[in-house]
């Protein structure tokens, strides 16, 4: 065999191996093997490779016997499929519903990953909205509190608002690498970050949950112990600023409610105060009776841990324009409704972290009878 007629044997074997691309790459050399040992042996019998490739079929017949023998089939691409041939009517059916199977996966997978991506979206827009909304409320908890008051709680804030952003980011990503797990094939870019420089945000990631979980930490506790705290003072009642008792002498609204008609009040009548507060802040009422205050007389203490000077712009006014007699007609008693407004301050509003106590204390007698029966409302 001259060099010649090997360059023509291999030549032919390599357009057979492509040609064969389609098979397995162990069955695919062996079938090279068995063909080149055809062609060794007819060298060996004085043939040339003229003679040789008389005697052989066309490649494209030799690659689609090998193909139908392995179940392979290629079409006008190049691309190659693998087939299975059904012989009975058990596996059609078995195909059909493998068919079925894979459809509503399918569908469950696109159902889910829809879902996925909803709650991955709202998760992160409640991480920013969080990481936007912490700095505005630690402006306004400055303006409405004292600095030293209010700043074991912004501490705690902070802490805890890092944790729980942290939280809502590594759960907005779950979901999304929930969908990318399942359309794996849309996600083939690698990622952008190295091992080590995961490694690396991680331990940063850490450092800043352990700093911000003492930060919360120490806030909760300092934000709650003592009298002097701004929600241990609420919770042992002694509330740190407050302010001097207004008094409302409601004799002549009374008078003006009643018309006349004060023998219609006995001892079964119901006085009720409606405080008007719809937009005012986090509000407590605690209402008693003083006998040492004039007859038809209210006061009404504010105690609250804003400032002073913020605590002072809350207004209590007499709505006597809403005020009633309700005479019951089934029995005997009736109701007395007198009704106040109270205004605030835009910013105490905005921010009510602690709430305003209101201290009522009344003395109401009507008709020489003293009324036992007295409701705050609001």
């Amino acid at each position: 065999m001259n060099k010649k007629d090997k360059k023509n044997m291999d030549k032919w074997l390599n357009i057979l191996s492509k040609k064969l691309s389609g098979l397995k790459s162990l069955d695919r050399k062996d079938i090279i093997e068995n063909y080149k040992d055809l062609w060794n042996e007819e060298f060996s019998q004085g043939k040339s490779a003229n003679e040789i490739l008389l005697g052989l079929r066309s490649i494209n017949e030799i690659a689609k016997e090998f193909y139908e023998e392995f179940g392979i089939i290629k079409n006008h691409k190049g691309e190659v499929t693998k087939i299975k041939i059904v012989n009975s009517k058990t596996e059609s059916t078995t195909s059909f519903f493998k068919e079925i199977k894979g459809f509503f996966i399918k569908t469950f997978g696109l159902l889910y990953s829809i879902t996925a991506i909803l709650i991955s979206i709202t998760l992160f827009l409640t991480f920013v909205a969080i990481i936007v909304a912490i700095p505005v409320a630690l402006v306004l908890a400055f303006i409405n509190f004292e600095f030293l008051v209010v700043l074991p709680l912004a501490i705690g804030v902070m802490g805890i608002g890092v944790i729980v952003s942290i939280f809502l980011f590594f759960l907005s990503s779950s979901s999304y690498y929930t969908v990318k797990a399942i359309f794996y094939k849309w996600f083939t870019k690698e990622s952008l970050i190295s091992k080590d420089k995961k490694k690396n945000s991680n331990k940063i990631m850490l450092c800043i949950l352990i700093i911000a979980g003492s930060m919360g930490g120490v806030g909760a506790i300092t934000s709650t112990v003592g009298n002097d705290s701004i929600y241990g003072s609420i919770i042992s009642g002694n509330y740190l600023n407050k302010s001097e008792n207004e008094i409302f002498n409601l004799e002549q609204a009374i008078s003006d409610v009643f018309d006349g008609k004060e023998n219609e009040f006995n001892d079964n009548s119901n006085i009720y105060i409606d405080f008007n507060w719809s937009s005012s802040p986090w509000s407590i009422f605690e209402i008693n009776y003083n006998q040492e205050l004039l007859n038809n007389t209210l006061t009404i203490e504010k105690n609250f841990n804003f400032k002073q000077t913020l605590g002072d712009q809350f207004v209590i006014t007499q709505n006597t324009e809403k005020n009633y007699w309700n005479k019951n007609t089934n029995a005997n008693g009736g109701s007395l409704y007198l009704n106040f407004n109270i205004s605030a301050p835009w910013n105490a509003k905005f921010l009510s972290i602690t709430p305003i106590k209101y201290k009522i204390t009344y003395n109401f007698t009507i008709n020489g009878v003293q009324a036992k029966k007295v409701f705050v409302r609001f």
